[in-house]
């Protein structure tokens, strides 16, 4: 294909970082292209079956507003979520449940409204590069191979991969040994006797990860999250009955109360930058679906008549690149609760990292005081290439404070910050390293995002 197609800003990857990365670029008067590989937006959430969206809030107060409430709004408006639920295992404040059908929708619906274009079913096969700046990306899809030109790209593909190709450095794993999260299979369940389930954990609170006031919120809540079980689950695990490695039962309401998504499978060991290990992946995350449906027919109060209703499209990834930027975000940042003088977003979620190995503890990091952290603008901009924004699971953290980050609703919000960005850097004809960021955090604030 000869024709040389332009825009303003491209934004690589159409999850939930994504299409809101996109959404504010249109708003914000930018013509804008969206590629995204799979043949809806959404993401991991939409197409992986991630859910709920975890966590809007600090302990004290909502912290997390501006487009990611917007989506939660809209749909609420289309009765595919009850909004913002407490969370009853007491992790964390707030979860929020969704249909994962009705968020395609909702997705499309912002991206389009805004004015940008959407191209499905494509992925990024190279950039291109002048000099030290980004000019645009290869992409192959159906029709062959065709190159897209752009004043600015966001990578919001989860990877990192269109900066890794223009030349910006990165890091993958934690340091000690480059392993990274582990990767699990997201599958729904039901129907559910919730009324059974929720009379088990009330009789034998002992046998759960929850807080007390979690634990008596089940009473009167409709919508809940489970963490439990231990006892069973970990005689299964020993006898070898079940394939797999996890500390307790874990699963969460969707949309419709007596239905359950079941955030357990877990294969360890993978690097979700090569195709053959993500094979091993998919392989064996199907495997500890069927092993686990089995456990929870047996075991789990509730489940009698449920049955698997689907599964996601593929494995949640975690981790994998994280590129090295002009500030990266660590976990003392995290914990202390620290404020930086270019945010573009606060975020209350602890940090959260599922153990790399099946022989060791999770690692959990919890804000000092219940409080938030900031995350700088400065962790959007990857060294050594101009031009480029990244947004979403791999903007510039350290291992540790990446367990606090990847969470959607924080993805959302750094969405927001890089679509912004990329186009006030137009409209101030500058490039998005030298974009002031008083401009952007103004504009922010203007557009509802609290900072």
């Amino acid at each position: 294909m000869d024709r040389k197609k332009t825009w303003d800003v491209i934004v690589i990857g159409g999850g939930v970082t994504g299409f809101v990365a996109a959404t504010a670029a249109g708003r914000n008067g930018a013509k804008t292209l969206l590629i995204e590989r799979d043949g809806a937006l959404g993401g991991t959430m939409a197409n992986a079956l991630v859910s709920p969206m975890m966590s809007f809030h600090s302990l004290k107060e909502q912290v997390i507003k501006g487009l990611p409430q917007e989506v939660v709004d809209r749909l609420v408006a289309m009765h595919a979520s009850p909004g913002h639920v407490f969370d009853t295992t007491g992790y964390v404040k707030s979860v929020t449940p969704f249909d994962n059908e009705a968020l395609k929708l909702v997705a499309q619906r912002m991206v389009l409204e805004s004015g940008a274009e959407i191209l499905l079913d494509t992925w990024v096969q190279d950039a291109i590069v002048e000099g030290n700046a980004i000019r645009g990306v290869v992409v192959r899809h159906k029709g062959g191979v065709e190159e897209l030109f752009s004043r600015v790209i966001v990578d919001s593909s989860g990877d990192a991969d269109v900066a890794c190709k223009a030349g910006a450095p990165w890091e993958f794993g934690r340091k000690s040994d480059q392993l990274v999260q582990p990767v699990s299979l997201m599958f729904k369940v039901g129907p559910i006797d919730v009324q059974a389930l929720k009379l088990h954990v009330l009789d034998h609170p002992e046998d759960f990860d929850m807080s007390r006031e979690g634990i008596d919120a089940l009473k009167e809540q409709e919508f809940i999250s489970i963490n439990g079980f231990i006892g069973q689950l970990q005689k299964s695990i020993q006898s070898g009955e079940l394939p797999l490695h996890r500390e307790s039962v874990l699963f969460f309401s969707t949309n419709q109360p007596d239905e359950v998504l079941i955030n357990m499978s877990r294969i360890t060991h993978i690097n979700p930058l090569d195709a053959w290990d993500l094979t091993r992946a998919e392989i064996q995350g199907r495997e500890q679906m069927f092993a686990l449906m089995d456990f929870f027919y047996k075991y789990i109060p509730g489940f009698e008549k449920a049955h698997i209703l689907n599964a996601g499209a593929r494995v949640g990834v975690r981790e994998s690149r994280r590129i090295i930027g002009e500030y990266v975000l660590t976990a003392e940042d995290v914990v202390s609760g620290r404020r930086f003088p270019d945010a573009v977003l606060r975020n209350a979620y602890p940090i959260d990292i599922h153990a790399p190995t099946p022989d060791e503890p999770n690692q959990d990091g919890f804000l000092k005081g219940g409080d938030f952290y900031e995350i700088p603008y400065r962790c959007l901009i990857p060294l050594r290439v101009e031009q480029l924004l990244v947004a979403g699971r791999c903007i510039s953290a350290t291992h540790e404070a990446l367990g606090s980050t990847r969470t959607s609703p924080t993805c959302m919000a750094l969405g927001q910050a890089a679509g912004t960005a990329a186009a006030l850097s137009i409209k101030e004809e500058t490039s998005p390293r030298a974009l002031k960021a008083d401009t952007l955090r103004q504009t922010l604030k203007q557009q509802g995002v609290y900072i």
